[in-house]
């Protein structure tokens, strides 16, 4: 008998536990959103969405955004139409029991802005192609000529070097396609070219281009060199 009436309190308290259990969830189900919040990553200093991009992306998936019930929340329709957004890189969405909406935004980061003519985009740190945007600009290196796909992940590595040395990034200003895998890069003076050829060996190439600033160059008053070769990788050939 008392092992019946143990079982008997265990059986109604898994019927009132499911009891409460449906309760709650009904009762989140009409709940209104009370909050949206939206995250969006400005660490590395781009701008190229705003919160109000973001609500303008939720609103199309409901017509009552923000005032809506949370079983109207259609998370997986809302990262979609995030995700196609050029500028997002990845978006997360979720809901919380207490009616809050969360978004996190990871924005596409630009590395160069190519001019080919009049058509012009960014190249981002994943080797991708993103249009130019009409509220923001990064300053990031402008690269000249028509480039193919396979030209990105050389950029890519280009601009990395450059970014991470004091001495290339105060000196570089710019690159050119000048031909089929030849680039040509551009100094703030202006005296001279670097004709760095292909976008193979690039760590050593650069290398020897410091090698040769330190030792000539930052040593001599006059730069009577029009051209600086770097496509050998143990020399430099200069020419007037």
């Amino acid at each position: 008998m008392k092992r019946k009436w143990v079982l008997l309190k265990i059986l109604v308290f898994v019927i009132l536990l499911g009891f409460l259990l449906v309760f709650a969830n009904n009762r989140y189900k009409v709940r209104e959103l009370v909050k949206v919040d939206n995250k969006i990553d400005y660490s590395q200093g781009v701008y190229f969405i705003t919160h109000a991009d973001i609500d303008s992306v939720l609103k199309s998936t409901h017509p009552d955004y923000p005032k809506m019930q949370a079983r109207r929340v259609s998370i997986k329709e809302m990262e979609s139409k995030l995700d196609k957004n050029p500028f997002i890189k990845n978006a997360q969405v979720y809901l919380e029991n207490d009616g809050v909406l969360h978004t996190k935004i990871e924005q596409q980061i630009p590395v160069a802005r190519v001019k080919d003519g009049n058509k012009q985009y960014y190249i981002t740190q994943d080797s991708a192609q993103i249009p130019l945007c009409e509220n923001f600009a990064a300053k990031v290196m402008l690269v000249l000529g028509n480039l193919d796909k396979n030209d990105y992940n050389g950029i890519v590595r280009l601009t990395n070097i450059i970014n991470n040395d004091i001495l290339l990034k105060n000196l570089i200003t710019g690159v050119k396609k000048s031909q089929k895998n030849s680039f040509i890069l551009f100094v703030d003076d202006g005296r001279y070219i670097l004709d760095l050829g292909n976008l193979e060996n690039l760590e050593q190439k650069l290398q020897n281009f410091k090698v040769f600033h330190q030792e000539y160059i930052e040593k001599t008053a006059e730069m009577p060199y029009k051209k600086l070769n770097l496509k050998y990788n143990n020399q430099i050939v200069a020419s007037r």
